[in-house]
């Protein structure tokens, strides 16, 4: 921050949650977007204008103000709101249904790398000559390198790429990937079915579970290292980096398993995938409640706790997140943009709720509040996913013209 530039509790709270007021606008236009016309240029434009606001981000602080710096951040929060449900819409035209799980795993593994990247970096780089407007440029320089490699690889399906040869195109096609591409800007969107389909409502309470828990953790554990134990800030940043370093080993490993069930071991996909999920909400739920039973000068327990959380959700990707596109590929933007929406709202209220109840840094029982209601909902949302979750397409995924649709109903 600048030099004697601080920040209240209220502050830092505003700061860490406004990223956020700006994606919850685009969740589900995005998704009805990405599902009519594309994900390439949605992608670029993402990743373009996320970048070019990050890198400006320490100039608002410099020569602006507290309001300019969280003008800006919900401006990135609109550029990065469409990118997940864009992503899932390019993996259900690419990845083939018996690949699903291994390609999905893979690239979802990005955020984990980022997340874990930019925790350790954001130490380093703010005792740099670059000092702490380098945690702004540095990652803001990354997207905008990415966006040249995109802008050069990157194929809106495999119908139009000319980097796949003709057999990897067929391939692709005969196994279960987005279908009839040629109606996808003429179908009728079916919000009834989507709104009372119990398979996508508890998926959906499961994904708001998870978006709480990974905003608490994710924002948290430098201001609870702080306040429990003082660290120095690159010693912070080394051990609030670290659980997101073992999460993203930890989900190569699992995705290399699950592919190896699925694909040679034949195990039922809804198998793998609520077991993943229980795994990513149970694991978390009885590591944070045993946070609540630890005293604070067990430094040891309390942060190995915070690790095997941490290491335990890098199987929700697998668990739940896919399960969009196993419930409908045809709507799979449009659904992880629905997602997004509530996932937005769980993450808008997760500082919030940390700064209504953690008034004092330094007093354990305050955080252990914010850990036992997190436990809590993870282990609820996983019982519903248990007993109410499927993964195989839903019968309103098949893709109905908005004018066979007005057939339909005439008819009726």
């Amino acid at each position: 921050m600048p030099e004697g530039y601080s920040l209240t509790p209220h502050e830092k709270s505003t700061m860490l949650g406004s990223i956020f007021w700006g994606a919850i606008l685009v969740q589900i236009p995005s998704g009805y977007i990405c599902s009519a016309y594309g994900s390439v240029k949605l992608l670029f434009c993402s990743l373009f204008f996320s970048s070019l606001i990050c890198s400006v981000l320490p100039l608002s602080l410099i020569f602006g103000n507290f309001i300019t710096f969280i003008f800006l951040r919900a401006l990135q929060g609109l550029a990065q709101g469409v990118l997940f449900p864009t992503i899932f819409g390019h993996l259900a035209k690419w990845c083939p249904l018996n690949e699903r799980s291994l390609l999905g795993g893979f690239s979802q593994s990005g955020a984990e790398f980022g997340v874990a990247l930019g925790l350790m970096n954001t130490g380093f780089l703010s005792m740099s000559p670059l000092y702490w407007p380098g945690a702004f440029y540095m990652p803001g320089l990354a997207g905008l390198v990415w966006c040249i490699f995109w802008s050069i690889f990157g194929a809106e399906s495999p119908w139009v790429s000319k980097r796949i040869s003709a057999n990897e195109r067929q391939l692709i096609l005969s196994a279960g990937t987005l279908s009839m591409r040629e109606k996808r800007s003429k179908a009728a969107i079916p919000w009834r079915a989507i709104a009372t389909s119990v398979p996508y409502l508890v998926l959906l309470l499961n994904k708001i579970s998870h978006a709480f828990t990974i905003a608490t953790m994710g924002q948290q554990i430098p201001t609870y290292l702080n306040g429990m134990y003082a660290y120095e800030i690159h010693i912070n940043a080394l051990i609030s980096a670290l659980p997101f370093f073992i999460m993203l080993i930890s989900t190569y490993m699992v995705t290399i398993i699950s592919h190896y069930l699925l694909k040679v071991r034949k195990v039922r996909l809804s198998l793998v995938r609520k077991s993943l999920n229980t795994i990513s909400n149970w694991v978390p739920a009885t590591a944070l409640a045993t946070m609540s039973l630890l005293s604070k000068d067990n430094a040891v327990g309390n942060i190995s706790c915070i690790v095997i959380t941490v290491v335990a959700l890098s199987t929700f990707t697998l668990g739940s997140s896919l399960n969009h596109i196993d419930l409908a590929p045809n709507f799979a933007p449009l659904l992880s943009g629905i997602t997004g929406t509530f996932i937005m709202i769980a993450a808008i209220f997760s500082p919030i709720a940390v700064a209504e109840v953690v008034k004092n840094e330094n007093d354990p029982w305050q955080w252990n509040i914010i850990f036992l209601f997190t436990a809590a909902f993870l282990f609820v949302t996983n019982l519903l996913y248990l007993f109410f979750g499927q993964m195989v397409a839903q019968p309103w995924n098949e893709l109905q013209t908005k004018e066979t649709k007005s057939v339909n109903n005439e008819a009726a």
